[in-house]
């Protein structure tokens, strides 16, 4: 389960903010891939989609494979980003000619490192065939759909249904999981009352006049609950109400705030996976891609320090893909 939006500055500053829900860490870390590294996709029979890399790129890797980032931003300013889609996930039948497949594991880093907008990323991807194989760490094949955004302020999904790639605009820049994006969309629809963040206006009946108790109940009658429905429409009324920081650093300062009313504890999530199996899910970590200054910023479950790569110092020239493993920390003692 995972949640992400996009936020803008008044400047145009543009950010996107994400959790990351699993049961552990699943050997998670902090992933550089350079310009100009050789990689290939896998294929049923032969090796897929091979390519090089034509940018740099900064992500979380997901069980400590560098090609396989859950997300990450490159540096022309485009995020992309893998959120689960249980149930809803059909992915494309593998081509015949092995060279056209790409796993969808492969997704974030082939488009990172070849893509510098959204639109660009739409048309990489129809280039291909996506498929899903068989991941023993997950126990099955990976149910994903991919999240799009750019240093524009452009956003978009990629759903794959009745074994085809659907390309999405999505103007309001949230993503959740299942289901398809059009339903959530829709859903919204549902709440449309409930949608702002102005305290409702005294009524009275027979004379008797009711105010609100407190501050703060603009949203009343929102679902509380952390199913990806009720996580989306949270978003979307924190996207609309929400105002703007003034620049780029403001902007990471807010998508901090609102991640924090995403953040899922442990034990506030349990039942169990497609596979059958007990799953407790919380957040491991949250990322802010700050698209327009080039940063990303990790902040893990078990350190509460916010961790920043500065892209336009990080070195993007050569070699191969270089990981740091981050570690847990306590807070920052002070004294008084």
């Amino acid at each position: 389960m995972c949640t992400s939006f996009q936020l803008r500055a008044s400047d145009g500053s543009v950010a996107v903010g994400r959790t990351m829900e699993f049961p552990d860490m699943l050997g998670a870390k902090l992933t550089v891939l350079p310009r100009g590294l050789a990689l290939q996709s896998q294929a049923p029979t032969g090796t897929g989609v091979s390519w090089t890399a034509r940018y740099g790129a900064v992500g979380m890797d997901a069980v400590g494979d560098p090609q396989w980032l859950t997300d990450g931003m490159n540096e022309k300013g485009l995020y992309v980003g893998v959120l689960y889609m249980p149930g809803f996930a059909s992915y494309q039948e593998p081509d015949a000619d092995a060279s056209r497949n790409l796993a969808v594991l492969d997704a974030v880093a082939y488009l990172l490192t070849q893509a510098a907008s959204v639109q660009e990323a739409f048309a990489l991807l129809a280039e291909v065939t996506v498929w899903g194989p068989e991941n023993p760490l997950i126990q099955g094949v990976p149910p994903l759909h991919i999240v799009l955004h750019d240093a524009s302020g452009a956003s978009g999904v990629v759903e794959f249904e009745d074994a085809a790639q659907r390309h999405l605009d999505n103007p309001l820049g949230v993503a959740t999981n299942a289901p398809y994006l059009d339903w959530h969309y829709d859903n919204v629809r549902n709440y449309l009352p409930q949608l702002h963040a102005a305290n409702p206006a005294p009524v009275e009946i027979r004379g008797v006049r009711f105010a609100p108790l407190s501050q703060g109940q603009g949203f009343v009658g929102l679902p509380g609950d952390s199913g990806s429905a009720a996580r989306y429409l949270r978003a979307a009324a924190y996207v609309m109400t929400m105002q703007p920081a003034a620049d780029s650093d403001a902007l990471e300062q807010l998508c901090l705030h609102a991640l924090n009313n995403f953040d899922i504890p442990v034990g506030m999530m349990t039942g169990t996976n497609a596979a059958g199996v007990e799953q407790d899910d919380q957040t491991k970590w949250s990322s802010i891609a700050s698209l327009s200054a080039g940063r990303y910023v990790v902040r893990l479950q078990s350190n509460p320090q916010p961790l920043v790569i500065d892209l336009s110092q990080t070195d993007f020239e050569g070699g191969g893909p270089r990981q740091v493993e981050l570690v847990a920390a306590g807070f920052a003692p002070i004294t008084v």
